[in-house]
């Protein structure tokens, strides 16, 4: 029966686990990108919580910057 003590407690708890288990969507996003490429071989962001590395453009006669691209590490 839901209204006894111990099924209350055990329902409360729940309830505030599920409430305070997994941060919303904005608080994901502030501490988690990385920049963009500037380097062969930097970290990046190859999507939302992907891990990336840059790499060299094959052919590229751009701009050095232009060159670099992020390529998921799996």
């Amino acid at each position: 029966m839901i209204g006894s003590p111990p099924m209350r407690k055990l329902t409360l708890f729940y309830f505030v686990l599920a409430l305070s288990a997994c941060p919303t969507a904005t608080q994901n996003k502030a501490g988690g990108s990385l920049p963009p490429c500037s380097k062969f071989g930097d970290n990046c962001e190859f999507s939302p919580g992907k891990l990336g590395s840059c790499v060299v453009k094959d052919g590229c006669t751009e701009a050095a910057s232009a060159c670099f691209v992020c390529q998921s590490q799996h």
